[in-house]
């Protein structure tokens, strides 16, 4: 295949991407204080989790990330905000299942694969935070002596 003849993907495709990551977040960010609202009906609102300073957060770097990513999509700050918010909001929802999974009537299915699972969505929006840190305004590193703290945070 010459490079004329290659299929050329058009330049909307990414930002219905990005738009498309940022409203399936807005639904997630819904389902977190739903299943809280769903704890405190059951009489535990010992368990909620829900406050309203990290949703804020969370939409905020939502928006910012699709913005973004739709404008300037080789950019990759837009991309890893996006995933950082969903990662964030994993460990969210996993956080809820595991509660629901200590109220009477027994453990949910497939309770032990959400809590293995929980640690590596944490640390992996720390991560995706640390180099959205690292990465801004350039998108690149800001110099080559940085290379060494990236694969340091990659290894951790």
């Amino acid at each position: 295949m010459t490079p004329t003849t290659q299929l050329v993907r058009p330049r909307w495709w990414p930002g219905v991407v990005a738009w498309t990551l940022w409203a399936l977040a807005m639904v997630a960010c819904l389902v977190i204080p739903w299943l809280d609202q769903q704890l405190r009906h059951a009489g535990r609102p010992d368990l909620t989790q829900w406050d309203l300073r990290p949703g804020v957060a969370l939409v905020s770097a939502a928006t910012v990330g699709a913005v973004l990513a739709s404008r300037r999509p080789r950019h990759p700050v837009g991309w890893l905000l996006l995933a950082q918010v969903a990662a964030n909001l994993a460990t969210g929802a996993a956080a809820q299942y595991l509660a629901w999974g200590l109220l009477p009537g027994g453990p949910l299915p497939a309770t032990r694969y959400v809590a293995l699972s929980y640690p590596a969505s944490a640390g992996g929006g720390l991560l995706l935070l640390g180099f959205v840190l690292l990465l801004t305004p350039t998108g690149k590193l800001p110099s080559p002596g940085w290379r060494w703290w990236a694969r340091a945070m990659v290894a951790g």
